[in-house]
């Protein structure tokens, strides 16, 4: 357990940079395609002389639509990559047109761009073995050259503005490393600093922020970017969480999907090019869940149907931007899966873990063993007489190595037995435990290991923190691990209301269940702000309540007295899980706006709630700022 401390939140003048992915919108269609319409800068290749290398060495040129040598322009340099030279740009990214389509948009200010050899050797041509141990050397040589050789060329030869200020930095690849080693090494002459998926020549971030108070007294701009898919992505996440954990301002864009290549650059470059040589108030802070509980557990979601087949496109940009985990409501369950022995639907499922792959999502599969929806096959012969325990093993063993084993490898963790504990702690009589007694949980976890032993195993129930069954629980995973069978964590769906549970049982909750060497994890979270019956507290999906009017009170909105109660009671709940943020994982909410929310029938049909965190148009509710906050305003002791 941590203990927790409040903090100040700070806000700072920095470009637009924050600790995490910031909401820059992705480029355009078109936004790098010649237009006829615009004015056009120039490209002109320059010879200077520089007494680095003792020889005349070769640069472009980019000057602005209008340029005039009356006028003053600050400068940006743009590095090439190790295969590259001075028109490795050019050629592959045409920065001209870039710039010229976003200075007709007035969205960057008129700059010179220089483009210059980073191979600073005599024979800088990208030929031969690029990867010579002289020819990678030149790469760091060129910091000299740069520095006492081709700005002051430029100062001299162009109407620049000369001080730090007036000055970016910013390169692909090797030439990224290039950039943060000589922008952030030489603050005294750049103040603003972009690596676009930088290479291994990458100083360590130590060496990059000697002194990260002074980095970031002196940056205006540090922009680091790279795809989600290049093999390089290490080097920039490195120095992105050094700067984070030293409070140094920054924007980290990774661009989802992205490679090694040009689409990445180029798109580094729209986004960075609109930030230099102007000020933006930001935050330090993050400003999503998933952003500001990044260092504390997963935040996740569930998806619909029509959410994983694409349809519902609009709840699949909240999840995209909010979340970094997803479990599927209802594919991957039993029945739905093999609705008749032998015969497996995988085409919802496999959509479903393609969709967490491709967004880089913890993945969870919901569920393996449940009475609820486990089809009436398994347990009946050909005749409609009850299975013996022999075949009710072999059947269970046979679906879960089947289902684990298709997406071994892919998926971080399985829910592999649902809700087999009632609220007073005894075994629920479900089939399951009729034919096989307690042991077939036992036999679930065994094959769900055995199918994929790289995958944590959970159990999975709700009203978890009722004393009864918190001790029921508690029993069952003891003798599972006193048997050798594996079980990482306790999955606490938490379908909660505004008075219910006390805060007290759910920690005492939280407790029991981390001190059986298990980790915990929220898993169905959302918060009832309807009454709700005694006896309609649970989530048995069997429980059906007469309609009464008084049951349904918000049938026109959430009334302001509600919503905040809704905002306290997530953020007295987020708090627990902060405390034992060492113990937690994960915590997903079940569902992702009020309008799919399963709670508008339950357990009262026919009723209106609003339990989750996006209304029922997708846009964010006051409680996701109220949860950020307290995400910011906290940290461990």
């Amino acid at each position: 357990m941590k203990r927790l401390s409040l903090t100040l939140v700070l806000l700072l003048v920095f470009g637009a940079a924050t600790f995490a992915q910031t909401k820059l919108k992705p480029a355009p269609a078109g936004y790098d395609v010649p237009q006829a319409s615009v004015a056009h800068g120039q490209i002109d290749s320059i010879t200077y002389k520089s007494k680095t290398v003792g020889s005349s060495r070769k640069a472009l040129i980019y000057t602005p639509p209008g340029y005039s040598k009356s006028k003053k322009y600050p400068v940006l340099y743009l590095l090439h990559g190790i295969g590259g030279d001075e028109r490795e740009w050019f050629n592959g990214g045409q920065p001209q047109v870039i710039l010229d389509n976003l200075f007709a948009q007035g969205k960057v200010e008129p700059m010179i761009v220089v483009l210059p050899n980073g191979r600073a050797i005599k024979d800088d041509r990208a030929t031969g073995n690029i990867m010579a141990p002289d020819k990678v050397a030149g790469f760091a040589a060129f910091e000299n050259d740069l520095l006492n050789d081709l700005i002051p060329f430029i100062e001299k030869k162009y109407p620049v503005l000369q001080d730090r200020e007036h000055r970016a930095i910013a390169g692909l690849s090797m030439g990224g490393g290039q950039s943060l080693n000589f922008g952030l090494g030489n603050l005294d002459r750049f103040a603003w600093v972009g690596g676009f998926s930088s290479a291994p020549n990458t100083k360590s971030a130590q060496e990059l922020f000697p002194d990260p108070a002074k980095s970031k007294e002196q940056l205006k701009l540090l922009f680091i970017s790279c795809g989600d898919k290049d093999g390089l992505i290490s080097f920039s996440k490195r120095t992105h969480e050094y700067a984070k954990a030293n409070q140094v301002p920054h924007i980290y864009y990774v661009i989802p999907g992205g490679v090694h290549d040009f689409n990445v650059w180029k798109e580094s470059l729209y986004q960075y090019a609109q930030l230099l040589f102007k000020p933006v108030t930001i935050s330090m802070l993050p400003t999503t869940l998933k952003d500001a509980y990044a260092d504390k557990f997963v935040i996740g979601t569930a998806m619909t149907a029509q959410q994983i087949d694409g349809t519902d496109t609009s709840s699949i940009r909240v999840i995209k931007e909010n979340f970094n985990a997803v479990v599927a409501e209802n594919c991957m369950k039993s029945g739905p899966i093999q609705p008749k022995e032998g015969e497996f639907d995988f085409a919802l499922a496999d959509k479903f873990v393609e969709f967490g792959i491709q967004n880089n999502m913890h993945i969870t599969g919901h569920c393996l063993v449940w009475h609820s929806q486990a089809p009436r096959w398994f347990f009946t012969d050909s005749e409609g007489k009850e299975v013996s325990p022999e075949v009710l093993k072999e059947r269970m063993k046979k679906h879960i190595y089947t289902v684990v084993g298709r997406y071994k490898g892919k998926i971080k963790g399985w829910d592999v037995v649902n809700e087999a504990i009632e609220d007073d702690g005894s075994f629920r009589k479900s089939k399951f435990y009729q034919i096989l007694g307690e042991d077939f949980i036992k036999y679930a976890f065994q094959y769900a290991h055995e199918a994929d032993p790289d995958c944590e195993l959970y159990y999975n129930d709700y009203s978890e923190a009722i004393p009864a069954k918190r001790d029921g629980i508690a029993r069952m995973v003891k003798k599972l691990k006193d048997q050798g069978i594996r079980i990482d964590a306790v999955g606490m769906q938490c379908h909660v209301g505004l008075d219910y549970p006390s805060l007290e049982d759910y920690e005492k909750a939280i407790q029991t269940y981390s001190a059986l060497g298990v980790k915990v994890m929220v898993t169905e979270m959302e918060i009832s702000v309807l009454p709700t019956p005694e006896f309609g507290r649970g989530a048995d999906i069997a429980t059906n309540v007469a309609y009464q009017e008084k049951l349904n009170p918000y049938t026109q909105g959430l009334p302001d007295s509600a919503r905040v109660a809704l905002d306290n009671r997530y953020s007295d709940f987020f708090k627990l899980f902060l405390k034992y943020d060492d113990a937690f994982t994960r915590v997903t909410v079940w569902g992702v706006n009020d309008a799919l929310s399963w709670k508008n029938g339950f357990p009262v049909r026919g009723r209106t709630d609003y339990p989750l965190l996006f209304d029922r148009k997708n846009q964010p509710k006051s409680v996701i700022q109220v949860l950020i906050d307290l995400a910011n305003n906290y940290k461990a002791e």
